[in-house]
């Protein structure tokens, strides 16, 4: 086979983005003796991207005219961009031959669709990584939509997923949660549910990590991971660990990239004495040396960052929202997401160093059980193999 991955991603996203769960599925089935591709939004040339800039600014007056609540100029080009990876995606198939393409977005798949050739169509397949569909994803990701731009989103989603020779989920829960959204029952036997593979992580000694990052031994900390973005949650992050009451001097460490200014200008309105914003390539190293991880997302498709911590045998609390409980199970103390729940489980933590080591050892023996890089890639070979192109 010869698969190409179609992300919309910049290449500096594989920090915390879809690269650093996709790459190595690439990567192992090259190593199994397929040919790989890899496309993402940088492979974009600027003038094609300027030239669909000039016809997006020409759809202003009839965007205007239309005055819907709904931010349709910023809409309107994320649809754009996104098919613009797809007609990309149809070049790059043909002229490499590619006998799979496989879409991580499905608006991608819908540029893949309208600019293939019927007859030649390779076999093409959709990953939906939101909780739910994509529609509602942009919604809560800062893409607020009306009740009618919505449901004309769904459908467009839904016609794409219909054409598709297949549909993947990261978790049960997403592909339920997807199917009721865009109202597809009894589900299509060419619907999927793969997880992302357990990651593998640099591991250190606690008093080492301490020692690398000149992190004081009679410190707790806290960590918390994630782009710097109101889903994840982090201003009740930052509340949760001022209102507890620590044995020990309490230090919090967000690992993301984004507005950090903000958070620290919340943190010390919330009268939070230590936090440190930062960005990382080697989580292993501060998961290593942390205390407690703490995850308090509004919503989560999957949530790599808190399989991580599990891996790392890190006590975990974690909200649980949308696919979260699938994929950390008893790893984790799952907390409803309100903000005395996160103070009472943060609490209980925190005083009780038994209960830490406990939680720790449940983290480490969930996430031994969780699939593997070979055992996800497995899975999405066995998709490909079995998948045979609609041509529609």
């Amino acid at each position: 086979m010869k698969i190409l991955f179609v992300t919309r991603e910049q290449k500096a996203d594989r920090r915390y983005g879809l690269g650093k769960s996709i790459l190595p599925v690439l990567e192992t089935l090259a190593a199994r003796g397929h040919a790989t591709g890899y496309l993402c939004q940088e492979d974009l040339a600027e003038a094609t991207l300027a030239s669909w800039r000039r016809w997006h600014g020409r759809m202003q007056p009839v965007l205007r005219w239309l005055n819907s609540a709904t931010n349709l100029y910023a809409l309107s080009w994320c649809i754009l961009e996104r098919v613009a990876m797809g007609r990309l995606a149809v070049q790059h198939a043909r002229a490499a031959s590619y006998s799979h393409v496989h879409c991580h977005d499905p608006l991608i798949g819908l540029g893949f669709w309208l600019f293939s050739s019927r007859a030649s169509r390779p076999v093409w397949g959709v990953t939906e990584h939101g909780h739910g569909s994509y529609t509602q994803a942009m919604h809560e990701d800062g893409l607020p939509m009306t009740a009618r731009i919505g449901r004309w989103m769904r459908r467009l989603e839904a016609f794409v997923l219909r054409r598709a020779d297949w549909v993947i989920s990261p978790t049960p829960a997403g592909r339920d949660a997807l199917a009721r959204d865009l109202c597809e029952y009894p589900l299509a036997p060419h619907w999927h549910v793969v997880p992302h593979a357990r990651p593998v992580i640099q591991f250190y000694s606690r008093d080492k990590a301490r020692q690398c990052l000149g992190w004081d031994a009679q410190t707790l900390y806290v960590v918390s991971v994630g782009r710097l973005v109101p889903l994840k949650q982090f201003p009740l992050v930052i509340e949760t660990c001022a209102q507890v009451r620590a044995p020990q001097p309490l230090h919090l460490v967000i690992l993301g990239e984004g507005d950090a200014a903000a958070l620290y200008r919340h943190a010390e309105l919330a009268g939070l004495a230590a936090m440190t914003i930062t960005a990382t390539d080697d989580i292993g190293l501060y998961l290593a040396a942390a205390d407690v991880y703490i995850s308090l997302t509004q919503t989560e498709s999957f949530g790599l960052a808190n399989l991580e911590a599990l891996v790392a045998g890190l006590p975990a609390i974690c909200t649980a929202v949308a696919g979260v409980p699938d994929v950390v199970g008893a790893g984790a103390m799952l907390i409803p997401p309100r903000p005395a729940a996160a103070r009472q489980a943060l609490q209980s933590l925190l005083d009780d160093a038994d209960e830490r080591h406990r939680l720790a050892a449940c983290a480490r023996t969930h996430a031994a059980q969780f699939p593997d890089l070979h055992e996800v890639t497995t899975c999405y070979e066995s998709i490909y193999q079995q998948a045979r192109p609609s041509h529609q």
